[in-house]
């Protein structure tokens, strides 16, 4: 008799701490999603915009290469945010343009036109987590992802390091993001987000062995029509190979009276 009272009062403990777990993961994936929403609400709104901008790479003996490009993005609520990008220097790059059309639940577009052999291209979704233009950056990062494009959980929470002022800044949430197309080149993502502005400092990307790849940082924030924040450069440093990108804002605007029109496949070759 005293055995079987040990073994349901066992059973009622393993059960109480199995509940409590699954309880905790859910508020996790609910906190994490929340924030992430946050983040993409706070952006919300900008209906488009137009940035100038330097993209330098760096190899591992630090030579560098530096590029000039422009870039378009047309807010876009129901699918994700259009984007063109359009590379003016050098010359023998010169008119090399990327477009991109993100979708819900579905793979996004995403087409590259080589004015060196006048041709367009489609980028298949096998192929998204290569190297754009020998950048640290892959076709999968140019694309401004939707929400649903992944799943979510809170880590914890701590000081933002500021990597323009070289201190810590403000409180950061830090979350882990796991995306749902299995071609991503990723296993999963941590991101670093300022708890007042949603702006999002660092990320850390995964290779799908799990293994760090590569650290986004964001550095010299802008407010923009009091609303919109930016860093004036981005840093991707790929922690296996020891190079970096960066891309340095020039120039950047909003509402200028960007269409769809403006990131028609035509557009490419304009």
């Amino acid at each position: 008799m005293e055995t079987n009272k040990y073994k349901l009062a066992l059973l009622f403990i393993i059960a109480v701490l199995v509940s409590d777990l699954s309880q905790a993961e859910q508020s996790s994936r609910k906190k994490g999603y929340d924030i992430a929403l946050a983040v993409d609400n706070r952006n919300a709104g900008f209906q488009d915009s137009v940035a100038k901008l330097s993209m330098i790479l760096e190899n591992s003996q630090g030579r560098k290469t530096v590029r000039e490009l422009e870039i378009k993005v047309l807010e876009n609520i129901r699918n994700g945010d259009k984007s063109l990008i359009k590379f003016n220097f050098p010359a023998d790059i010169k008119g090399t343009s990327l477009l991109t059309h993100p979708f819900k639940n579905q793979a996004d577009g995403q087409w590259l036109f080589l004015p060196a052999v006048n041709r367009t291209k489609r980028i298949s979704s096998r192929n998204k987590s290569g190297a754009f233009m020998g950048s640290e950056f892959s076709f999968e990062d140019m694309t401004n992802k939707n929400i649903e494009d992944y799943t979510y959980n809170y880590i914890s929470t701590e000081a933002c390091f500021d990597y323009e002022a070289k201190t810590t800044a403000v409180q950061c949430d830090i979350i882990e993001r796991y995306p749902i197309d299995k071609h991503s080149g990723y296993s999963k993502q941590i991101m670093w987000v300022d708890q007042l502005d949603k702006k999002i400092y660092k990320i850390e990307y995964y290779d799908r062995k799990n293994v760090l790849l590569k650290v986004f940082k964001a550095h010299n924030f802008v407010l923009y029509k009091n609303r919109y924040w930016r860093a004036n450069k981005v840093v991707m440093h790929n922690v296996q190979t020891n190079k970096v990108t960066s891309l340095e804002y020039k120039s950047i605007k909003f509402t200028i009276g960007l269409n769809d029109r403006d990131f028609h496949r035509s557009a490419l070759r304009d």
